[in-house]
């Protein structure tokens, strides 16, 4: 709700704003509180993964180290296949910018748009760490808890199929 605030508080009047919040579970009391912040510009859904985590488990290990919701980003595009370009955030963001001048972001092919993930180049310890255990150079590691998602990409690059091909070697 601080998230979804913070962005409604500051988004242009010039959009209609299409919020959908993944979820497993969540109580009435929380849906309705949420469902109160829409107005002319914000509209709000819930959208159950359950159902597409159920498909999905035979394909997708959940570990103590994999939450369900770790996926949730790379599955956007196949759950939303009317959107060509989407924007994951975590729902304990502020947002402190319009946020469709992100959404407006032309990211050209690229699969996602992100940031650096500053704590790898920045502390020796972390970026030391990727680049030895993950095999990922230092100042290539973003920030996936909010970015600019190419769903029209994904969907022809067959993303998630690579992803879930990768996480099983």
């Amino acid at each position: 709700i601080v998230s979804l605030t913070s962005m409604i508080a500051n988004a242009s009047k010039d959009y209609l704003y299409d919020v959908h919040i993944l979820i497993t579970t969540v109580s009435d009391d929380m849906r309705d509180r949420t469902k109160a912040l829409e107005n002319d510009n914000f509209r709000i859904s819930f959208d159950d993964t359950t159902k597409y985590l159920e498909l999905m488990k035979t394909r997708l290990p959940l570990r103590d180290y994999y939450s369900k919701t770790t996926y949730y980003r790379f599955f956007i595009a196949e759950m939303f296949p009317e959107y060509d370009k989407a924007i994951y955030i975590d729902s304990d963001t502020i947002v402190e910018g319009d946020i469709s001048e992100l959404y407006n972001h032309d990211i050209g092919n690229k699969y996602v748009g992100a940031c650096h993930e500053q704590a790898m180049v920045q502390v020796d310890g972390y970026g030391t760490y990727v680049e030895k255990c993950m095999g990922i150079d230092r100042n290539n590691y973003f920030n996936a808890g909010i970015m600019i998602i190419n769903c029209a990409q994904f969907r022809e690059q067959k993303v998630l199929d690579q992803f879930i091909e990768l996480l099983q070697i």
